[in-house]
């Protein structure tokens, strides 16, 4: 009678224990996308440096690929810390603000939050980057201020001298009232990037703009101008 009741014992949690199984082969079979995503899903971050190659002097030049005056290029480096490609990557400048006299932040309401443009192809997108790689995004660009006029990245609102350096940030669509481009002073861009297949994530790029030109890359990127990145929007 022992030995009947051990087997039915046995018998009972064998089918519990199957059926358990079976259970647990059933949920992974409908989340294996979800949980799959959870594990291998792209990660993306940004960083900059007032250093090349992030920050780099590059002839501004015509449609025509005639070269008219020298600039300086300064852009963010996006890479993909996760572990899947990140698919349709984009940069989205959401609102600048500007420091004051007083040291207390103020929004710049005449900057039209936009998206910027990927270095040396203008697009919205990029199409991949796969795990352990990165993207140059062009934040802005300081043309040599004598040649301002006729590239024409003039703001109407601002009154620089030929001497005294403006920087135009480098949206998808330059708008015709040129408030894409800031004078001298300390500004925050507040900025969100994001993927088809990622989360955004929020950054602040914080711009210090000297107001002062230099054609040596090295004295300019040290002397006038200095660019940081930093988690959130303080």
């Amino acid at each position: 009678m022992c030995n009947a009741l051990s087997a039915g014992w046995f018998t009972a949690i064998t089918a519990v224990l199957l059926a358990a199984g079976t259970l647990v082969l059933a949920a992974v079979a409908i989340f294996q996308d979800a949980i799959r995503n959870r594990v291998y899903h792209p990660t993306l971050e940004a960083s900059i440096q007032t250093l090349p190659p992030d920050c780099i002097a590059i002839p501004f030049a015509k449609s025509d690929g005639t070269e008219v005056a020298d600039s300086l290029y300064l852009r963010l480096w996006i890479k993909n810390v996760g572990r899947a490609p990140a698919r349709n990557v984009e940069v989205y400048a959401n609102e600048l603000l500007r420091k004051r006299a007083d040291d207390a932040w103020e929004r710049v309401a005449e900057f039209p939050p936009m998206n910027l443009k990927w270095s040396n192809v203008g697009q919205v997108y990029w199409p991949l980057i796969a795990p352990e790689m990165g993207k140059h995004c062009d934040l802005g660009h300081i043309v040599d201020p004598m040649h301002r006029r006729e590239l024409h990245e003039e703001n109407p609102r601002l009154s620089p001298t030929n001497q005294q350096t403006s920087l135009a940030f480098d949206l998808m669509a330059s708008p015709n009232n040129k408030r894409n481009i800031i004078g001298p002073g300390d500004y925050r861009l507040r900025i969100l990037i994001a993927a088809e297949n990622a989360h955004p994530i929020r950054r602040t790029v914080n711009v210090s703009l000297r107001g002062v030109w230099d054609a040596d890359e090295t004295r300019m990127l040290r002397d006038g101008v200095g660019v940081t990145i930093v988690p959130g929007w303080p």
